[in-house]
């Protein structure tokens, strides 16, 4: 049996550490400041598993439990009143969170095995959560700035999750599960936020989905749901209010939608496979809508400029071609086909 602990505490007040081990674990707590506490428990599974715990300020909590074969979870925390909690049981996962900071708050819970999960936190009152069932699962979280919020649940098998929060007050969620088949997993999300108060909502179910959302700018909501196979979806939001949400049910159906301008609104849906979508909007109160049931579909949408403009393309069938150019105001254009 293997176990290694250190504890070390300078000018504190109020410092504690725990830990326990079982088979070949290694523990390692290292704790300076105020009314740190650290707890670490690998008993109830054998195996290789290691805990690293560093913690330096005030008010710092930490918490580690593994079970299962070969688990790795580092927990850094710098600041004060952070607090972060792993929990790991399976074979052959791996947490790293890093925290730096004040009242920031991170929970990973990671089940089966080979799930990766890395956090990292930089600011103040940011908060992420991580959850992941299934093999092959991989996480990343990085939050700066203040108060952002992410959610990360992945289910199935080799999953992606790639979030990047820098501005402020955002709020992101990526749901992954693989659905029905043995057709199924290995989706991809990527979200970046770097505006404020942002809004970010990934569903994906089914084989090889991948969403792409950016925003910048100010009170930018981004919603995208895939259920099917090898659909690709790409928001991209620079202006203030503006709102985007993308629906593809099928098999490798694109969307693309750009919005710079000021509220304004673009609701796609795709149903079906090989069709093409895309939404640009740089004025102001535009709205876009965009209806494609049936196979191999073209639609484009560009709103230029001006404001309170309309257009609504609704392709039903195959082999369908839309395109529809708006500068100025007050223009409306309805496409069906």
């Amino acid at each position: 049996m293997k176990f290694k602990m250190t504890l070390l505490a300078a000018a504190v007040a109020m410092t504690s550490g725990y830990a326990v081990a079982n088979n070949n674990s290694s523990a390692t707590v290292d704790q300076a400041g105020w009314g740190n506490d650290a707890q670490v428990n690998q008993q109830f599974g054998g195996g290789n598993q290691d805990a690293t715990v560093t913690q330096s300020g005030l008010f710092n909590q930490s918490d580690i439990l593994q079970t299962g074969t070969g688990q790795t979870a580092n927990h850094l925390q710098n600041g004060w009143g952070n607090d972060s909690y792993s929990y790991q049981t399976g074979h052959g996962n791996n947490v790293d969170v890093t925290q730096f900071g004040m009242g920031n708050t991170s929970e990973t819970r990671q089940w089966d095995g080979r799930n990766r999960a890395n956090v990292e936190q930089y600011g103040k009152g940011n908060d992420s959560e991580v959850e992941q069932r299934g093999r092959g699962q991989r996480a990343t979280v990085l939050q700066t700035n203040y108060y952002n919020e992410s959610y990360v649940r992945q289910t199935g098998n080799n999953q992606l999750a790639d979030v990047s929060q820098t501005g402020s007050f955002n709020s992101s969620s990526v749901n992954h599960s693989s659905g029905s088949g043995w057709l199924s997993g290995y989706n991809t999300a990527v979200v970046s936020q770097s505006g404020n108060f942002g809004t970010s909502d990934v569903e994906q179910s089914g084989f090889a989905n991948n969403a792409q959302v950016s925003q910048g700018g100010m009170k930018n909501n981004a919603k995208i749901n895939q259920l099917g196979s090898l659909n690709y979806s790409d928001i991209s939001q620079t202006g203030t209010g503006d709102m985007a949400k993308t629906e593809q049910v099928g098999s490798w159906n694109k969307s693309y939608v750009e919005q710079g301008g000021f509220y304004n609104d673009a609701d796609v849906r795709q149903d079906g496979h090989w069709n093409y979508s895309s939404v640009s909007q740089t004025g102001a109160f535009g709205a876009v809508t965009v209806k494609q049931d049936g196979g191999f579909n073209y639609s484009a949408v560009s709103q230029s400029g001006g404001s309170f403009n309309k257009a609504s393309h609704t392709q039903i069938g195959s082999g369908n071609t839309a395109v529809t150019t708006q500068v100025g105001s007050f223009n409306n254009a309805v496409v069906v086909q």
